[in-house]
């Protein structure tokens, strides 16, 4: 009887190895600093990675330990998935963003997973909690404001998503994902300026000085958007961004008008699109 129940132990010990990810499991690159995370004044225990400049967290250990949630990993679609009374977060091997409550929140250097623990932002995951976050040059501070994220029904307005998925599926099908968020992001910057429209409608059909977006003259506006498209409208309106001030974009290759690399700065190149703030 004793041997065997120093077997069991053994082998008890074994499998909390295998299942619990272990200290030593830091993958961040030779003197990159990996800052303290403190969560309404407590420091957080769990795996903290740096991965090109910004911090990973587990999905598993922070919503463990943020709100004891139940996370399930589905094999066939590498997903893992956290649930708590108010939440349901998920998040795919090689993802660009979380699925939080039905709301898209932008991960720009993707998710991952490493020795079997996928590691998400930890921006996304504070926002899908329902922290706010500080960075003190050493660590970050993370304060509770509110419950869980709001939900995508309540959220995004149908409208906007809509007219939003559209223009981006019109100018931007077959370019890159980060192409179509910035196209979204150029219309988006469009309401936000004085120089433009107030409404997403409005700057996509403005013609005051001449048609700004040939898709409403040649009819490819009128196609429904792909489920990509309606993604990165959805990610544009949460806030994902992948410039800084995007206004104006063009392909070089069949543009008819140089007024705009004439009169604008370059920004950055994207798939067959050329933008500019």
């Amino acid at each position: 009887m004793k041997l065997r129940c120093t077997i069991k132990r053994l082998l008890t010990v074994l499998l909390v190895c295998m299942i619990l990810p272990l200290p030593m499991a830091i993958y961040t690159p030779a003197g990159s600093p990996v800052p303290d995370i403190y969560a309404d004044g407590w420091k957080y225990p769990g795996i903290v990675t740096v991965r090109s400049g910004r911090a990973y967290v587990s999905l598993r250990e922070f919503a463990t330990y943020m709100d004891n949630a139940v996370v399930h990993w589905d094999s066939i679609n590498e997903c893992a998935t956290a649930k708590t009374d108010t939440l349901t977060v998920s998040a795919w091997e090689n993802g660009s963003y979380l699925l939080a409550n039905g709301r898209y929140l932008w991960c720009p250097g993707k998710t991952y997973t490493e020795n079997g623990i996928m590691m998400v932002p930890l921006t996304a995951a504070a926002r899908a909690f329902g922290f706010d976050h500080t960075w003190t040059g050493a660590a970050t501070e993370l304060h509770r404001q509110r419950g869980a994220i709001e939900s995508g029904e309540v959220y995004y307005d149908a409208d906007e998503v809509w007219w939003l998925a559209k223009i981006i599926h019109a100018e931007a099908q077959g370019e890159p994902f980060t192409g179509k968020i910035a196209v979204g992001e150029v219309i988006l910057n469009r309401v936000a300026s004085e120089e433009f429209p107030d409404t997403i409608y409005s700057v996509i059909y403005d013609n005051e000085h001449g048609v700004q977006f040939t898709p409403t003259v040649n009819g490819a506006i009128e196609e429904d958007p792909g489920v990509d498209s309606i993604i990165a409208a959805k990610l544009v309106l949460d806030g994902a961004r992948i410039g800084e001030n995007l206004l104006y974009f063009l392909n070089p290759a069949i543009a008819v008008s140089t007024w705009i690399p004439q009169n604008r700065e370059y920004y950055m190149t994207i798939g067959s699109h050329d933008f500019y703030t």
